[in-house]
């Protein structure tokens, strides 16, 4: 058994531009030793079982999955969001206020947004390096690096990186339109911005979202659809920790809230840029036109919260000190 690209000599649909990329048992076709295939995908696109061949075409979505490059910006920003966690978390363990595990944070910091002093306009995206209390980073860790990394092997870190620092930067905006009064700190909408670019690389990727099972022992080729998969996963988290959120926003008249418009801020920003900015294996007019669309709809949603955040006349007095 050996890896390659199959050219069969009797069924020019195997011809070189429909490629199939998988494991093939050798006999009655010609496999061409594909040397330039990394050893990355070549681990990823491993089968599991021996005499049924997974593979994927060249237009698939899984087959762009790829471990190089690496993926470099989820895992940068996840560790100075540690580092920043634990030089904070040292300061504070010399105080009457230590972190805990469900709570701590330095008020103190000048990286933490506050409605009182929105003119110090970093703070709209830097407040995603403070957290509160260890569960809170370890929670929004698990998010990033479980949903980040994956998204990262297809479409890379730049792309992944405008996406999440938009998400950062709308979810704050709508927050401050939200909870006016309210400061805001952990990298929650960041995380969930992620899940939102999930569910626009779904809407894309529909088709492209399959695996092909080339079954010997029926003699016919089955597609099982991956796309279903995934929303099965992401749905219920979003259905859950939107609602949780929401819960708590209402129910429980605490100082400490979730912040349920960074949450929907994330999740509509993953939404409306991941469409255009994100890999689409196999673009389609309706889709060049969807991403022209979400793209303006998310400009103009910015531009709403910058023009509220300057003339409403509702948040607290601005602390200039």
């Amino acid at each position: 058994m050996g890896w390659g690209i199959k050219c069969s000599y009797e069924d020019d649909r195997y011809a070189l531009d429909e490629i199939d990329i998988g494991i093939a048992e050798s006999g009655g076709s010609y496999y061409v030793p594909d040397e330039n295939m990394h050893k990355c995908k070549r681990c990823m696109l491993q089968p599991c079982i021996t005499f049924v061949g997974f593979g994927v075409k060249k237009s698939d979505y899984l087959v762009k999955c790829n471990c190089w490059p690496p993926a470099v910006f989820i895992p940068i920003i996840s560790l100075v969001q540690v580092k920043i966690f634990v030089v904070y978390a040292a300061e504070l363990a010399k105080t009457n206020t230590p972190v805990t595990f469900a709570s701590g944070y330095p008020h103190y910091s000048p990286l933490i947004y506050l409605p009182a002093k929105r003119y110090e306009a970093w703070r709209f995206i830097t407040y995603m390096f403070i957290h509160n209390g260890w569960w809170h980073i370890v929670n929004n860790l698990i998010f990033q690096l479980g949903i980040g990394l994956s998204l990262e092997m297809v479409h890379k870190w730049w792309r992944v990186m405008i996406v999440y620092l938009c998400g950062v930067i709308a979810g704050c905006l709508l927050h401050s339109v939200i909870e006016h009064d309210l400061a805001l700190v952990g990298a929650s909408a960041g995380a969930f911005t992620l899940v939102g670019a999930h569910l626009a690389v779904v809407i894309t990727n529909w088709k492209e979202m399959r695996m092909r099972c080339n079954c010997e022992c029926l003699d016919k080729e089955l597609k099982m659809p991956t796309g279903p998969f995934r929303l099965a996963v992401i749905l219920p988290l979003v259905f859950y920790e939107v609602g949780r959120a929401i819960y708590q926003h209402v129910m429980e008249k605490d100082s400490w809230r979730i912040a349920v418009g960074a949450h929907l801020g994330g999740i509509a920003t993953g939404i409306l840029l991941g469409v255009p900015i994100l890999k689409n294996m196999k673009r389609h007019p309706w889709e060049t036109r969807l991403g022209i669309v979400t793209s303006v709809v998310f400009g103009l949603a910015v531009l709403f919260g910058i023009l509220f955040n300057i003339f409403y006349k509702g948040y607290p007095e601005t602390d200039w000190d």
